[in-house]
């Protein structure tokens, strides 16, 4: 047979002519006759949807996964291109393959995506067409339906997947790094589950409150999101926010019932890590609803201590004022690093928060370690303002520390004229010697500072 007779047969099939075509390949014209591009008949019927021709065609030996010259095409991506659900389910049914790819990379299934026909698309997911397959162009099925917008098809290639955690977790994060509201809404419409956490641990609430997109958190709660799911180390969607300070995504998350005494693996609460961001307003918030101050980490630091550490004035007095009164006391002598409350807030010379600490009734002579009291800090470092506020409040001046050294000593020790004044004027003995048997006159001379010596001789102190 030769090519009058293919013609013939093309002519045929591209009219829907059943009974010529028949008659065709039953004088013996070849079932896979194409055309100058290698469109086969088989191709020219699947697009058209002449099921009988198809099914004849098929009889006759019509082979179901040939490949067009141009474009690469099959039977089946034709179809599939024209919406001949029929003709689909027979070359299906036939052995076409549902994953072939044309030179660009594209399936039968990227087209349908493309096209939006939600009933192809079910049908070629169930006959086993991969999800994850790329084009050229790394567009997977569900990207392609996603650009086009196509929400049905969408949610039945999401409800074709609800096992593939894999799957639905690369959405998911596709979604929330996108701000695809309407997304969320699919995937939850179909049944998914939305606490499905990205390779990282983080759930998809967790990855909208980083990005700090309230809508998409309030989306995500509406749809049933674990507020209170935690990564590996512990952390949680309010920790989350209260370390970026976001104060309406943080309402939000306790409103939906975030517990907020949740500690991670180091045992760091909310209230731990706003303090240590220094956000203040959160703070404030997260005390509005009850955030437990006593609370410690792992290293022992209550929030308090925190505030201390970072020299937030304004965010200790609020921390102080929710300690309860029978706590209070062992609280301000609760040693960090070897400091107590008064004496971290003295070597930071902050002057704020040592009053803050004054006014709470921190026992201002208890010492921190090696025996040295605040007032011995203030006046070995200068710090005259917060030594004169450690006075006012009852700073024991001639205390002295396991060496025997007071205030006076260390302030004359380290050449802080100012700070020898103030502690003389209120009553430094300066006489007193230390262990070693040296006195404040003494260590200056040693200094070679005549200054302060020269201030000690005049307020009586002996040689």
């Amino acid at each position: 047979m030769g090519s009058t007779q293919d013609s013939t047969l093309i002519r045929a099939v591209k009219t829907g002519n059943i009974i010529h075509t028949r008659a065709l390949l039953a004088k013996g014209v070849n079932a896979n006759a194409k055309d100058q591009d290698g469109v086969t008949v088989l191709m020219l019927a699947a697009r058209a949807g002449y099921i009988d021709i198809v099914q004849t065609l098929l009889e006759k030996g019509a082979e179901v996964n040939y490949t067009s010259k141009r474009y690469g095409l099959t039977a089946l991506m034709l179809a599939v291109a024209h919406g001949q659900l029929d003709t689909i389910k027979l070359l299906l049914a036939h052995g076409a393959n549902v994953n072939a790819k044309n030179p660009n990379g594209s399936t039968a299934l990227m087209v349908a995506c493309l096209k939006g026909n939600v009933d192809v698309i079910r049908l070629l997911v169930n006959a086993g067409a991969d999800l994850h397959l790329r084009d050229h162009q790394q567009q997977t099925a569900f990207t392609l339906a996603l650009s086009a917008s196509h929400w049905d098809g969408i949610k039945t290639l999401l409800e074709s997947v609800v096992g593939s955690q894999e799957f639905i977790s690369a959405v998911l994060t596709e979604a929330i790094q996108q701000r695809n509201l309407k997304l969320i809404q699919v995937i939850a419409s179909a049944g998914i589950n939305i606490n499905i956490p990205n390779n990282d641990g983080e759930t998809p609430l967790m990855q909208a409150v980083d990005l700090n997109h309230l809508e998409m958190v309030k989306t995500l709660i509406q749809f049933g999101a674990d507020v209170n799911a935690t990564t590996e180390d512990g952390g949680t969607a309010l920790m989350a926010a209260a370390a970026s300070g976001n104060l309406a995504i943080a309402s939000q998350l306790l409103d939906a019932g975030a517990k907020i005494a949740a500690q991670d693996q180091d045992g760091e609460t909310a209230l731990h890590l706003a303090v240590v961001e220094g956000h203040a307003a959160m703070v404030e918030l997260l005390l509005s609803w009850g955030a437990d101050v006593s609370i410690a980490n792992r290293l022992g630091d209550t929030p308090v201590m925190v505030a201390l550490l970072q020299g937030y004035s304004s965010i200790c007095a609020s921390l102080l004022q929710r300690v309860s009164p029978d706590n209070l006391p062992q609280l301000l002598k609760t040693k960090i690093f070897g400091e107590t409350a008064l004496t971290l807030a003295t070597l930071h010379n902050d002057l704020e928060t040592v009053k803050v600490l004054l006014e709470s009734g921190v026992d201002v002579n208890v010492p921190a370690d090696a025996g040295k009291t605040a007032l011995m800090k203030a006046g070995e470092r200068g710090y005259t303002p917060v030594l004169r506020a450690l006075l006012a409040h009852g700073a024991q001046v001639n205390q002295q520390d396991e060496v025997g050294a007071t205030a006076l000593m260390w302030a004359a020790h380290r050449g802080h004229l100012e700070a020898v004044q103030a502690l003389i004027e209120a009553g430094a003995d300066v006489n007193l010697r230390n262990q070693g048997g040296c006195t404040a006159l003494m260590l200056a001379e040693f200094q070679g500072d005549k200054a302060i010596a020269k201030y000690l001789r005049n307020a009586n102190a002996q040689d």
